[in-house]
């Protein structure tokens, strides 16, 4: 593929996720909040007035990893609140994301029997349950202390330094951008070789990053991006129904349509390996999969009537939609294709199968799109994290240089599932386990009876798995030997 193919196809798929107004630089910081389309609702005898005389709000969350929270002063409080099912619908998207993309891989690391999608599914409810309890506790807090940030929690609760919390705003986002730089550059060539070009997998990078990617994240206006929210659903959705169409069909056994296209044929064996350290690969991928806890107070204040009740009812709704889709997906890439499962599952699938294209287009679309979001919360992370005021000089300096370590990393690294693990394992179990109950316990609120010992148990809970998942992702990837 000639040079001038080369940019030609990056620049197409770039416009593809990009605004159509011209790129401007930013003149000062932009902090993200959901974005809200308000329809007028005509009245009808068949809806009650009460309800026909208020606007039907769709608000679209543009990413979990672009939390409001890493800007150096709390978000404002929303003028406007959403009912509970436009919340669950913004709850869900705020969670499921191209991570779930790796969950498949979390069960090839333990076993290669489809018995082990058993436990592996237990495993994946129950960490869904203790997400969800604590997203429902950082709702909670935010209503003691009347704050509006997890920071400003930590601040009213813990120390008036919040340095952790600030650390975790930065690596958080940082973890997610170079995923998604990886994702986006396996993405790519496939797309490339359907459309009958060959594409190697360092100019892919290299190019979406210096043309749609760096503009993108100096955009100071990020509104125009609120489509690329329904793509992402879209491709999220669609890969689930193709995962389930292609487990149960014949395209890739023995003999299928796509079999011999294959690198590396599915594999299964009989046997389950459950309690073994490699289960820890799952359950850091988990961690990635249901972090959406840096957006809990947003989610309080927005909520309609916002009572306990309600949001531990949102909370449930969001947590246990989140869990059946990220079941799905891991089920049905596990079925597929055994301990052969890639980190980045769409991997597996042949360039020619027509359903993966379509997945790989929709996720590429959403993940050029959500980006910006994802580098501006890791922006605003670092300046907090070193009190320093976002000047634009320092924003083009900071955009350039984080930027261009990002894809040299993504060059380095070519497991996506990898980063999407240790980024869940150290950054989401702190986030999920330790900060919210650490904050409970400080904050001098009554819990129910045995609720303190829980919390001293959860934050136990997160220093293991960040340790040890963290030690056992990188064992995974680069020393598999010391595992057996």
């Amino acid at each position: 593929m000639s040079p001038t193919s080369t940019f030609l196809f990056l620049t197409v798929l770039g416009a593809l996720s990009s605004p159509t107004d011209s790129f401007r630089v930013p003149s000062a910081p932009y902090v993200p909040s959901p974005i809200r389309f308000t329809v007028p609702q005509q009245t009808s005898q068949a809806i009650p007035a009460s309800l026909s005389r208020r606007p039907v709000q769709f608000a679209l969350q543009a990413d979990a990893f672009a939390p409001a929270d890493a800007s150096a002063a709390a978000a404002p409080a929303p003028t406007t609140t959403t009912g509970l099912p436009t919340s669950t619908f913004n709850l869900i998207k705020a969670c499921v994301g191209a991570g779930v993309l790796s969950l498949p891989a979390g069960v090839a690391a333990f076993s290669s029997s489809p018995a082990a999608l058993v436990p592996a599914s237990a495993l994946m409810v129950t960490l869904g349950g203790l997400s969800a309890y604590s997203f429902n506790t950082i709702g909670k807090l935010s209503q003691h202390t009347n704050a509006t940030s997890l920071s400003t929690i930590w601040e009213s609760t813990v120390s008036p330094s919040a340095w952790p919390v600030s650390l975790a705003c930065f690596l958080t986002p940082l973890g997610a951008a170079l995923s998604y730089s990886i994702i986006l550059g396996d993405a790519t060539t496939s797309l490339a070789a359907a459309a009958g070009f060959s594409l190697a997998r360092p100019y892919a990078i290299l190019g979406l990053a210096g043309t749609a990617l760096y503009r993108l994240c100096r955009l100071s206006d990020l509104s125009a991006l609120a489509p690329v929210s329904i793509v992402g659903v879209m491709g999220i959705l669609a890969t689930t129904v193709f995962q389930g169409v292609r487990a149960f069909g014949p395209a890739y056994k023995a003999g299928g349509a796509f079999f011999s296209q294959l690198s590396s044929p599915p594999s299964f064996a009989p046997g389950v390996t459950f309690l073994s350290p490699q289960t820890l690969v799952l359950v850091s991928m988990a961690a990635t999969a249901y972090l959406s806890h840096f957006n809990a107070p947003d989610f309080k204040r927005g909520l309609t009537d916002s009572t306990p009740g309600r949001f531990k009812k949102l909370t449930a709704l969001g947590f246990g939609a989140t869990s059946i889709i990220s079941l799905l997906m891991m089920s049905f890439g596990f079925l597929t294709f055994g301990s052969s499962t890639l980190g980045v599952v769409l991997n597996n699938y042949a360039p020619s199968d027509l359903g993966a294209v379509v997945c790989r287009l929709l996720m590429a679309i959403s993940i050029v799109g959500s980006y910006p979001f994802v580098f501006g919360g890791m922006k605003r992370g670092y300046f907090d994290l070193v009190k320093k005021e976002m000047t634009p000089a320092r924003d083009r300096t900071f955009t350039r240089v984080a930027l261009a370590c990002i894809t040299g990393l993504a060059l380095a690294l070519k497991d996506a599932g990898f980063v999407c693990s240790f980024n869940g394992a150290v950054c989401g179990s702190a986030i999920i386990y330790i900060f919210p109950s650490l904050m409970f316990l400080r904050s001098g609120m009554e819990g129910r009876r045995g609720e303190a010992g829980f919390n001293k148990f959860m934050i136990a809970l997160g220093a293991l798995f960040g340790v040890a998942g963290g030690a056992v992702s990188v064992m995974q990837s680069f020393f598999p030997a010391i595992l057996g």
